[in-house]
């Protein structure tokens, strides 16, 4: 197996709460990696299903682990403490929910060398008509990293849905120690989009960020309408706190504005909205040409749209007035016990150790419950 060169040390740390199915599928893949991992840290948000019992029930081959609960924590403050509790000064991070590629943590750290923070990609791992409608609609597809059509390069630069170092998830990421406690980790007042947040800080910050697409990890999307709707929402309502955000109140533009002008403006207003239109749906219709989805599926890609950006929408405006009301965002399912997690300036690895209910050689945790996983915006 590969140990990496001089074998600097590196942790994996999982944020988690209530995603059983989710951590037993992602255990499996962190013990198989090519770069085994020196330490495994779970911040578990106050599981109420016995996730953190999954820890001692699989056989993770003599790996360290960290366990310590936080109740009610946010994603934010898990991740803070995650990297609190790391051992070492490389902290990669990964999602239940996720597999991660036998090389994932090895091309992560391989990465580190020539940069701070490492943001790898994920691919959807859609089984069904509707998740592959999702799929090719929202989220970055890992072939057009080697493709350059002028309709990709023209989608991705008005639209998105592809990978950027400084869009980093925390599906697949890694970084290290002293550029967290630089930007004064992840911002804890977010309710979901804050590893993105994290990432922006950093680059603004003037440090390196590079994509490694070696760096893989597989990810199912919502099975549902109502799951994706509630997902965008409450992404969005935590992502209108981050800096440069201006896409959200473009899209609300666009979806107030828009059909005023298509109702009362001259034919060349509306030809020049039609236009706008068909470009918005061309690259996920192309994809679903490419995957050789039937036509007869593809109703469902211009619904998916609508049903992200109406979801965004409303989540940014009740992200907006929770600021501008200066009301902290409540945690997901909170727990009656409560415990923030401030990530200081200058952080000690052993901060939070104490608190520690499992400490020993056996798993992992994964992440889901802490909050919403981040979409691509």
């Amino acid at each position: 197996m590969d140990s990496g060169s001089d074998h600097i040390g590196i942790s994996v740390a999982i944020t988690v709460r209530n995603d059983r199915d989710g951590l037993k599928e992602l255990l499996p893949a962190l013990a198989g990696q090519t770069r085994v991992p020196d330490e495994i840290v779970i911040v578990d948000g106050g599981s109420l299903d016995g996730t953190p019992d999954v820890v001692s029930e699989v056989d993770l081959n003599g790996i360290d682990v960290r366990l310590v609960v936080r109740p009610g924590a946010n994603i934010a403050a898990g991740r803070n403490a995650a990297v609190q509790l790391a051992k070492h000064d490389r902290i990669a991070f990964t999602d239940a929910g996720c597999r991660p590629e036998p090389q994932w943590l090895a091309a992560l750290d391989r990465a580190l060398d020539r940069a701070d923070l490492v943001g790898g990609i994920f691919v959807t791992d859609a089984r069904t008509q509707f998740e592959k409608a999702i799929a090719l609609t929202h989220y970055p597809v890992r072939e057009e990293l080697s493709q350059s059509s002028w309709l990709i390069r023209l989608s991705h630069s008005l639209f998105g849905r592809q990978y950027l170092p400084y869009r980093a998830g925390g599906r697949s990421m890694a970084f290290t120690r002293s550029t967290w406690a630089a930007v004064g980790g992840f911002p804890e007042l977010q309710y979901a989009g804050e590893e993105q947040a994290f990432a922006r800080a950093t680059a603004e910050r003037g440090f390196k960020n590079v994509l490694e697409p070696d760096a893989v990890v597989h990810w199912r999307p919502p099975s549902s309408w109502i799951a994706n709707a509630r997902m965008f929402y409450r992404y969005c309502r935590g992502d209108v706190r981050s800096k440069g955000r201006s896409r959200h109140l473009l899209r609300a533009a666009a979806y107030t504005c828009g059909p005023v002008f298509a109702s009362r403006g001259g034919w060349r207003t509306r030809v020049l909205m039609g236009s706008g239109t068909v470009a918005y749906a061309a690259l996920p219709l192309q994809r679903a040409r490419a995957a050789r989805i039937s036509p007869t599926s593809w109703w469902r890609i211009p619904i998916a749209i609508a049903l992200k950006d109406l979801s965004q929408i409303a989540g940014a405006v009740h992200g907006t007035l929770d600021a501008l009301r200066g009301v902290p965002q409540p945690t997901p399912q909170p727990s009656p016990r409560s415990s923030a997690f401030t990530a200081p300036n200058s952080p000690e690895p052993k901060a939070a150790s104490a608190e520690a209910p499992f400490v020993g050689r056996s798993s992992v945790g994964g992440q889901h419950g802490l909050g919403p996983r981040n979409p691509s915006t």
